[in-house]
């Protein structure tokens, strides 16, 4: 039976529907400022490195450009660099020894807590933020990136959005003269007008229309 249906489908003269897949490209130059910064000839790691921008925060994935004073002709002397705020993916395999003081109960023998020698912070993900101390944010000012475009990206940002009133078209504004001529200011009649009002528009929503309209002809 299955087999029969399949047959039936490849038969049929409607066509198959097939979606595209949506693209996961990114439009870099959506924004108008990066945009009239961007240098076409330069890739997207080294357009973002010359903006003072980042295209991903976690630790890089892959290699890096290496310039032409950083290459030696040997390339075991090579200099690799390394992001010093990149997290370590992996847990550690081996543990460094330490020493502890433990106290125990004078009757049960039983381990209350271990007091570690070390005063550093525990660190078992080599977190490199680890050693950065602790404070308020009243202790330190706000550091801003000098350079770049990135005080242009701030003050655009900054910048309140104004919303653009919405504007009647031709059309509708012919609609809204033809109702406003049969009815004037009769909104209950406007709206039972089957011929003229087609899509049974609310009396508010008529009223919102016809103050607009009458607004612009002033």
């Amino acid at each position: 039976m299955g087999r029969e249906l399949q047959k039936k489908k490849n038969r049929s003269s409607i066509p198959k529907i097939k979606h595209k897949p949506k693209s996961k490209r990114l439009n870099v130059l959506g924004n108008a400022i990066v945009a009239a910064n961007w240098d076409q000839n330069l890739t997207l790691s080294q357009n973002y490195r010359q903006l003072g921008l980042t295209s991903k925060l976690n630790a890089r994935t892959g290699g890096i450009e290496k310039l032409g004073s950083q290459v030696e002709d040997n390339p075991k002397h090579a200099v690799q660099a390394t992001d010093r705020l990149s997290v370590a993916s992996k847990l550690p395999t081996s543990i460094k020894p330490s020493e502890a003081r433990i106290e125990r109960d004078a009757s049960t023998g039983a381990i209350l807590r271990v007091i570690h020698s070390q005063t550093a912070t525990p660190n078992p993900l080599n977190d490199p933020l680890n050693k950065v101390p602790k404070a308020h944010d009243e202790d330190y000012p706000p550091v801003h990136f000098i350079g770049g475009i990135i005080p242009d990206l701030e003050e655009q940002a900054s910048m309140e959005i104004k919303a653009r009133p919405r504007r009647q078209s031709k059309r509708e504004e012919d609609w809204i003269s033809d109702l406003v001529h049969k009815y004037g200011d009769d909104y209950s009649r406007m709206m039972r007008d089957r011929k003229l009002n087609p899509y049974q528009q609310s009396e508010g929503d008529l009223r919102r229309r016809v103050r607009i309209w009458k607004e612009k002809k002033k």
